[in-house]
């Protein structure tokens, strides 16, 4: 009778520790060492430990399940935000009959996929490379950026002909986005924002500079973290465009760095050099 109660007492607090926002790390606490044993009850006790271990570990995998899609839907509301915000740029006029669909259509990715922050399932997303011209790309990026509503854009002289890489086109332009937007949020007033070119140990790269605040030294590697910001919360969008950029580049076969220089702060990209 003795063990019976042991066992009901251990069960019972178990259960009063159940709480739906701790229950996976209650759910497996049951200490039955010195309860089981041949007999029905000891038996009965081994069980019931083991049923609820089990029931822990898929507990576990679903709430990790739930999370990854979560984060995945709202990885997926950014990317779509951002080439819409390109788009409003266009149709920036108040009269323009286009500009209050694309409103809307904010407005419903808002509602749908609300505040959360995205997560690193934005790693997993899927890219087609192909052979591109760095040089051509970065050029027509120039020329367009003030359709993105970031003005004085200039790409440096470049001479070094043709740059293949092979790079997802649409990917790069999303890093390079992000990049830009940077550069405008951090660039001291009246200056521009400098794409330059450069080819070295075989590699391709491309430099994003503005004059302005550098980064602290500790925080240079960091910045590339998801969630890592000094950025005022932009919802689904604070801290997370410097991790796209790592993340699709890795992707690639690239990667980004930031460097202190020129008075300000640049963010390279190196990609490896095609023949």
């Amino acid at each position: 009778m003795r063990r019976i109660a042991r066992l009901t007492r251990r069960a019972a607090a178990v259960s009063y520790n159940l709480q739906p926002t701790r229950i996976d790390e209650h759910l497996d606490q049951l200490e039955v060492k010195d309860l089981r044993g041949s007999d029905e009850l000891g038996i009965l006790a081994g069980t019931l430990a083991d049923l609820l271990a089990r029931a822990k570990l898929a507990l576990r995998r679903e709430q990790l399940r739930a999370e990854h899609e979560r984060d995945m839907w709202h990885a997926v509301g950014h990317e779509i935000m951002s080439p819409l915000q390109a788009l409003l740029a266009l149709h920036e006029q108040p009269s323009d009959e286009s500009r209050r669909y694309l409103l809307r259509m904010q407005q419903a990715l808002r509602v749908l996929y609300g505040t959360a922050s995205p997560s690193e399932a934005l790693a997993a997303a899927p890219l087609s490379p192909d052979r591109l011209d760095l040089a051509a790309f970065a050029a027509q990026l120039a020329d367009n950026a003030a359709h993105a509503g970031i003005a004085d854009v200039r790409l440096a002289p470049w001479d070094g002909g043709p740059l293949w890489v092979h790079a997802d086109e649409y990917a790069l332009e999303d890093v390079l986005t992000h990049l830009l937007n940077n550069a405008q949020r951090h660039r001291e007033p009246g200056t521009p924002i400098v794409l330059a070119l450069q080819r070295l140990d075989g590699h391709a790269l491309l430099a994003v500079h503005n004059r302005g605040p550098g980064i602290a030294h500790e925080r240079l590697e960091r910045v590339f973290e998801y969630g890592e910001s000094d950025a005022p919360a932009e919802g689904a969008r604070r801290g997370q465009g410097l991790f796209v950029a790592r993340s699709y580049l890795a992707k690639m076969d690239g990667r980004i760095e930031a460097r202190n220089e020129g008075g300000g702060v640049a963010f390279v990209i190196t990609l490896p050099l095609q023949s």
